[in-house]
């Protein structure tokens, strides 16, 4: 059974390879891509790392 420290780092791993797979594709994406993303990665990076990456892309577009 994993401690909540390896259950924290697993999680923070699985958002930054969801963040790279994000970055690497989501210009020619449509909404339902990104719902395709998000069901993907939810269980394995939690909603609040995915959303925390949305956030932050969004803040990289407006510059």
């Amino acid at each position: 059974m994993a401690t909540t420290e390896e259950t924290m780092k697993q999680m923070d791993e699985a958002a930054a390879q969801a963040e790279v797979e994000l970055v690497n594709a989501y210009a020619g994406w449509s909404a339902k891509d990104l719902v395709t993303w998000w069901s993907a990665w939810y269980l394995k990076a939690g909603h609040k790392r995915l959303g925390r990456i949305l956030v932050a892309q969004g803040k990289k577009a407006k510059g």
